[in-house]
Formats: structure tokens, sequence, C-alpha cells
């Protein structure tokens, strides 16, 4: 008998920890970033937005094989720097020069040029970002296999993901895209996306440098790679074959699938929503943006401390459910006439308040709980596999995190090109069926969206007590182990 891959770490201090969750900096900043990409080449740059949703369509496929590879080949590195950190410390000056060309495409390309720019930096970026997040991911469910402190690991993961999002779209609005006479609605303004993109970069280069150096003493202490004996992308396939038997594996893939594709749309929709449906300039969607961040950053902690009282399977619905009613019913209720006018001075309180703050508070609470989900997977994947594999099963999240930006913005690219959008459809000459159209789009999208969440959530099974039933099994593995040696 072997004994279990599992190496338990000395005591974590809130330093390390934090050192570790500015790891998820950089893609809170891409996640922002890409909503206003997706508008920049459409609406600025004039790539017809289905040809950019077809683009993320192609990306979402590669990531759909790269994500599981990446993850598995994690796992069985044996290096002296270990299993994760060669590719956590490797990534952060590809993921910076990156970022910066994307935002920055040579003046005077052909259409059909500037479509492969982005589709070529896209594909290279998204496997830069397979070979990080997968085992940055892995490395927090190692790091701890407490049912409550995972969910803090997670928790802080998450907010300083978020952070990045509220410094990138707090400075993009409010300095590069600020309104002028010559750009009264400054999402249009060609000169501030390049000027974004050259100082993110440098913050997302200096942000994964950081967090892989500061965390390299955990490296002597981590779990060591087990050699298999198939190597081959079949073998890796078998292995998410084996992951896939797993009940509550199954339940958060798909529904977190589910749920960032409607983040997906709704991210890409974002500044097309505010822009054509809601009528807000940058200045009411700065402070829309301080309602949804407030909401996140208050939801989070409070989300947290709810998991030491209940299992995570009830916190994580209850937040998807909140989030369906603050969020997609306000434009069912602005298109039937439900809803303050725009003049009134209750329209931006609320619009801030329920698709601001309150749906955000509520989604909070998978942010806080998925990740910690999967870390549980893992423990039970470590007593019934015989092994830890913990890139593999994270492979899903980072699979699902990316259909926030692929998939999503394929749906996204389709409903703007049949609502009749394009750049030469100016905010205030825009038809009203424009707006109609948007709506009704988003609220259908997201509606379904989260009705799958919600259904394949439902059908997770670890909870509190199997988990601990589970740690058992592994000490007494351990136990028994030791003794025969």
């Amino acid at each position: 008998m072997t004994a279990p891959d599992s190496v338990k770490l000395p005591p974590l201090t809130q330093r390390e920890l934090n050192w570790y969750a500015m790891g998820s900096l950089p893609g809170g900043i891409g996640a922002l970033g890409w909503s206003y990409l997706v508008f920049y080449y459409n609406q600025v740059l004039g790539i017809p937005a289905s040809l950019i949703g077809l683009a993320a369509l192609a990306v979402s496929v590669f990531d759909a094989v790269t994500d599981p590879v990446a993850g598995a080949i994690s796992d069985r590195t044996d290096s002296r720097l270990g299993r994760r950190h060669p590719y956590l410390l490797s990534a952060a000056l590809p993921s910076a020069l990156i970022f910066y060309l994307v935002w920055a495409p040579p003046a005077g390309l052909s259409l059909p040029i500037l479509m492969g720019w982005l589709l070529g930096l896209h594909l290279i970026s998204r496997l830069v970002s397979t070979f990080y997040s997968v085992p940055y991911l892995a490395l927090g469910a190692e790091i701890s296999s407490d049912y409550e402190v995972r969910t803090q690991i997670v928790t802080l993961r998450n907010i300083y993901f978020h952070a990045g999002r509220a410094l990138a779209g707090g400075v993009l609005l409010l300095v590069f895209l600020r309104p002028t006479l010559e750009y009264p609605n400054g999402q249009l303004n060609p000169a501030g996306y390049p000027r974004f993109g050259l100082v993110f970069a440098i913050i997302t280069g200096l942000a994964l440098l950081l967090s892989a150096w500061q965390t390299r003493s955990w490296i002597p202490h981590l779990s060591k790679a087990r050699p298999r004996t198939d190597e081959s992308v079949r073998g890796v396939l078998s292995d998410f074959r084996e992951a896939l038997g797993y009940r509550s594996f199954r339940s958060v893939l798909f529904g977190s699938v589910s749920r960032h594709i409607a983040w997906g749309v709704s991210d890409s929709l974002g500044i097309y929503m505010a822009t054509y449906f809601w009528k807000v300039d940058t200045t009411i969607l700065f402070i829309w943006g301080c309602g949804m961040f407030t909401g996140l950053f208050v939801g989070l902690p409070f989300w947290r401390r709810m998991a030491t009282r209940y299992d995570k399977r009830p916190i994580c619905m209850i937040g998807d459910a909140c989030y369906f009613v603050f969020f997609c019913l306000p434009f069912l209720f602005v298109l039937i006439g439900f809803w303050p006018a725009r003049e009134s001075g209750f329209f931006v309180p609320l619009y801030v308040l329920t698709t601001g703050f309150l749906a955000h508070f509520g989604i909070a609470a998978t942010g806080a709980m998925m990740g910690s989900m999967l870390g549980d997977v893992t423990d039970q994947d470590e007593l019934e596999g015989g092994r830890r594999r913990e890139g593999l099963i994270f492979g899903a999240e980072s699979f699902s995190w990316k259909a926030l930006t692929g998939l999503g913005p394929l749906v996204a690219g389709v409903v703007i090109d049949l609502v009749g959008l394009s750049a030469e459809v100016a905010p205030e000459t825009a038809p009203p069926e424009v707006a109609t159209g948007l709506g009704l789009a988003q609220g259908g999208v997201m509606t379904l969206c989260f009705a799958l969440a919600l259904f394949f959530i439902s059908r997770y099974d670890l909870n509190r007590e199997r988990h601990q039933t589970i740690l058992a099994g592994l000490a007494e593995r351990a136990d028994a182990a030791e003794a025969a040696n």
C-alpha cells in the first residue's frame, strides 16, 4: 500500500495567502478588458461582431483540448520547482506582452489582417493563460484540505480577481475613455484603448511574477508527481473521463460553464447595453461599477461566513437565484414599461441597486464556493482514484472561466449583428428596436443559462459530512502505509 500523494504544509500565513491570491489580479483585468475588447474591435475598428464571436468560439474549442491536457501535464511535472511553479514563473513576460499587443494593432490593417491579428494573439494568449491558470488554481487546492479553509482561499482569490476588474474598469472609464469634445461618448475614442493596454500589461506582468516568486517557499512541502505509464494524449483524456465519473465534478463543471456563458454574454454586451439599452454615459457606468464591486466585496466575506454554518451547495444555489432575480428580470421590466423613466430621479439609483449591488452581492456566493467545491472533489479523487489530480480537475474551472470570453462573445456577436448594430449606428440615432432586441436577447439567454446552472449545481453531493468521511479515509490509508513501512 502506498501513502497518499498529499503532503501537509506548515501553517499558512495571511501574507503568503495574499501573495498567492494576487495571481488572480490579472485574470480580473483580462475579464474586464475582454468585455471592452469586443466593443473596441467592433464599434471602433469595424470588425463585424459575429466574426469576433466566431474567433472566440474557435479559441474555446482550442481551450476544451488544452485545459485538461495542461492540467495533466502539470500534475505529472517533476522538477526542482515542483509541479506548479515552473509554469507560474514563466507566464509573466509573455502574458504582459500579449496583453499590450492585442490592444495596439498596427494602424491601417485591412479587415482580414486585423481579424487575423486578433485571432492569432488570442490563441497565443489562451495557450499562455492555460499553462498559468490551471496550475495556479490547482495550487490553491493543494495547500489545504480543510473544508472551510478552502473556502477562505477561494474567497481571497476572488477578492483579488474582482479588485483587478475594479481597478481596470475604473481607470479605463475615468482616465482613458473619459468624454471629450470630440468624443462625448468616451467609449468610442480609439486613442484610449492602446494606452490602457500598455499600463495594464505592466501591472499584469508584475502581479504574475510576484505571486509566483513569493510563494516559492511552499514548493518543498507540496505533493510530488507520480509517474504514469501512459503519458499520451489518450492517457490524459482517459484521466478526464475518470474524473467525469464523479457526480459532483460533473455538476460543478456543467453548472460553471452554463453560468460563465451567461456572464460572457453579459460582459460582451455590457457596454452595448449601457450605451443603447440603458442609455447611460461613462460617468453613470462608473457609478454602476462602484455598486457592482461593492456588492461583490461585501458578498464574498458574507458568503464565506455562511459557509462555516451551511453546506456549499445551497449557498451556491441561493447566489444564482439572487443574481437571476436582480440582474435578469430588470430587462423585462424595462421592456414592459414597469421601470422608472430615464428622466426620473429613481432611474439611476434603481439601476445601480438592482443590476449592480444586489445582483453581484448574490453571485459572490458562487465565487466563494465553486473553487472550494472542486477542491473537495480532489480529495474524493485521491481516495477513490488513488492519486491527486488537482491540475486535471481545476482545468475544468479554467475552461469555465474561458467560456466567459469564448462562448459568451459568440452569442453576443450574433445578437449585435442581428439587431443591426454597426460602427455607423450612433447611440443618438439608433432605432428603438435595437434596444428592444438587446434587452430580449440578453435577458432570454441569461435566464436559460442560469436555469441550467441551478439544475446542475443541485446535483452536487459532497456535503460537509461526506467530505469529513473522505478525509478520515485518507488519514486511515496514510496511517496504514506508515505502519507497513
